[in-house]
């Protein structure tokens, strides 16, 4: 798992997934991911959870299309820098808030919603310019395999990392320095 870590965090030092341009093409290539291989998601929900074709649809992939189209037209706001109230020491200067990226964010799946529970967290770490290691649920098995297997076919390998067969234990998670566990 470390050397997992240490390698999404060279690829997020490298400062390409900082760029705006970066982050709506991940976006746009996660949203066409969903699209195109819908039938295989709603299928390996269907075997994990039971769930009908029309519940799995209505409740984990519209809510992702819904947060990536959501994402996708907000995001050139968020990023710009915001001016702030200056005061007597900052009268003469430019003074504004720039949103950062936090750098390797690890996301761990649920069982129960194993589709939105993962990719909605990584949405948000993809508009915020993170490099990210996800961990889909072990018990909804075949979700955590479509997941690992079209992820690397759609987002930019070296940002986007799939522990799908590696048990993460707690002390390796305190270890790694992660910055953010979602």
């Amino acid at each position: 798992m470390e050397r997992e870590v240490q390698r999404v965090r060279q690829a997020f030092l490298s400062g390409r997934s900082r760029s705006l341009r970066f982050r709506l093409q991940q976006l746009e290539a996660l949203r066409r991911m969903v699209q195109e291989r819908e039938k295989d998601i709603l299928a390996a929900i269907a075997a994990d959870l039971c769930k009908s074709e029309f519940n799995a649809y209505s409740q984990e992939v519209i809510t992702v299309l819904g947060e990536i189209d959501f994402m996708l037209e907000n995001l050139p706001e968020w990023v710009t820098a915001k001016p702030v109230k200056k005061n007597l020491l900052t009268m003469l200067d430019e003074a504004y808030i720039q949103p950062q990226p936090l750098g390797v964010v690890l996301i761990i799946g649920a069982w129960n919603y194993p589709f939105v529970l993962t990719i909605q967290p990584l949405i948000g770490a993809i508009a915020a310019g993170n490099a990210v290691i996800i961990k889909p649920s072990e018990l909804s098995e075949n979700t955590a395999k479509i997941v690992a297997k079209l992820l690397p076919q759609y987002l930019d390998q070296p940002f986007c990392s799939n522990s799908c067969n590696d048990p993460i234990k707690k002390n390796e998670m305190e270890d790694s320095e992660m910055s953010r566990i979602e």
